[in-house]
């Protein structure tokens, strides 16, 4: 008989397992990666929790979280990104993952997080554990040659370059400026200083009398110095002279850059920026998502108007499970134990509502539930639509 177990890993015991099993499931083979350059980049990460199943004595599957802070609808939840999950070849189908992930979630909610984010290998397979998919982010194309005009442009301001390992508490800096507007922001408590310090992306700011209102990651790719990819992986700003201050200098690069790559928001219109810039958009390979970790934590964020009650179903978060009622008190979420459910909610359900992406008209096709038109209205009220971006990527 098969003996199964499952444990939270730390030290060389959580690198050595997580090896065995991620150098093979989620890296291209042969050969496998590396293991002393595999160590050097996991091993620095700040605030991980790993959960292993071991299948008689052997790591059979595993899952890591790193926690973060994100923003929901305007308030700041402890939360965590979910990583590394992995399963051997010849112990997959038979639920391993699942009970890992579970554990994983234990640990999460033990710890006071309310929040679960992250990037799937197969969307199903997690929303099939609760989670729901966020808009896809953007990717603009297009000449730099366009921009041209903005180099006679006075805009007022300033661009400081170096390289993101000199500039990351300037960046991380901008980003605890910037999450608070952001719905759906997550990042990570402590961020990975050591990925920094490799010193593969240049930073560039924008400032104005000295402030910073934006700013850029990016780097320069190609074999020829005149054709040159400039591809920007973060591409950010607060302000209209903050964007175009950042595109001016996109715009300096004409002579040495054929081609530029923008990654951005879901909800950014890089076609409405400049005349002429024949921009070519697509939509990012892999969403995001998220879900409820903890019912019971999530009150405090912005609402809407008005209230209902639900009978949440969270089989792989039983905690989860029972009658909740939502209600808009003085603008603001409260949370609290029900009596007469107006319905029946997965926390599929729920955390679609949370995060603004789905319509509950939706819910009865996806089987997240089966709220009357009366309730609909009542959930649209109190969480109005949203487009989460979760920044983030792991």
């Amino acid at each position: 008989m098969t003996d199964t177990v499952i444990r939270q890993l730390a030290g060389d015991e959580m690198l050595e397992a997580m090896y065995s099993l991620n150098s093979y499931a989620l890296h291209a083979s042969p050969p496998l990666t590396d293991q002393a350059e595999w160590n050097e980049i996991v091993r620095p990460r700040q605030d991980v929790t790993y959960m292993a199943l071991f299948e008689d004595g052997a790591p059979a599957s595993g899952a890591a979280a790193t926690a973060m802070i994100q923003n929901v609808r305007g308030k700041l939840f402890a939360a965590h990104g979910v990583w590394g999950v992995a399963t051997a070849p010849a112990a997959r189908r038979n639920g391993y993952c699942r009970r890992a992930m579970a554990a994983l979630l234990a640990a999460g909610r033990a710890d006071g997080q309310a929040f679960s984010t992250l990037y799937p290998f197969r969307e199903s397979f997690y929303e099939r554990l609760g989670y729901v998919t966020f808009p896809l982010a953007r990717i603009a194309r297009f000449a730099p040659s366009t921009l041209e005009p903005l180099l006679a442009c006075n805009l007022n301001g300033e661009i400081e370059r170096g390289l993101i390992g000199d500039g990351f508490d300037a960046y991380r800096a901008y980003l605890a400026r910037m999450q608070p507007r952001t719905h759906g922001m997550g990042f990570f408590v402590h961020g990975d200083r050591a990925a920094a310090a490799r010193n593969r992306l240049w930073l560039a700011q924008a400032t104005v009398g000295g402030e910073p209102v934006g700013l850029m990651l990016y780097e320069l790719k190609g074999e020829e110095p005149t054709q040159f990819l400039l591809r920007a992986v973060r591409f950010y700003y607060e302000t209209s002279q903050g964007r175009y201050l950042l595109l001016q200098w996109i715009a300096r690069h004409i002579d040495q850059a054929d081609r530029v790559e923008l990654w951005l928001a879901p909800a950014e219109q890089p076609e409405t920026w400049l005349a002429d810039m024949q921009v070519k958009t697509e939509s990012d390979i892999r969403a995001a998502m998220g879900r409820v970790l903890d019912v019971a934590q999530i009150g405090g964020m912005t609402a809407g108007s008005g209230c209902f009650t639900a009978r949440i179903g969270d089989p792989l978060c039983p905690w989860n499970e029972g009658v909740w009622q939502f209600q808009a008190v003085d603008g603001a979420l409260r949370v609290s134990m029900g009596e007469r459910p107006d319905c029946d909610l997965t926390i599929q359900g729920l955390a679609a509502l949370v995060y603004g992406t789905h319509d509950p008209g939706d819910f009865a096709v996806r089987g997240w539930g089966n709220p009357s038109p009366a309730v609909q209205a009542a959930m649209r009220a109190l969480f109005p639509p949203q487009m989460p971006y979760l920044h983030e990527r792991f």
